[in-house]
């Protein structure tokens, strides 16, 4: 299968310029390929309610603050 004359086209533009640029250029390409722009899922932060909850068991929360206060002075 031949180039196409946009192939072609992109392919000079792309040896012209610096090798960190094509290497760049390449990466995208490769993503796109593998599709990780769709896999990327994005999270609600409403999805951390109650992450860590253990971590509180047995503290009040009034003595904490109170603590965290007293260290102010």
């Amino acid at each position: 299968m031949g180039n196409t004359g946009l192939e072609q086209d992109l392919q000079s533009e792309i040896r012209e310029l610096p090798l960190h640029y094509q290497r760049k250029i390449l990466d995208i390409v490769r993503l796109m390929k593998i599709g990780c722009r769709t896999a990327i899922k994005k999270h609600d932060i409403l999805e951390l309610k109650g992450c860590g909850k253990d971590i509180w068991k047995g503290t009040d929360a009034k003595e904490y603050v109170n603590r965290l206060r007293d260290e102010w002075d």
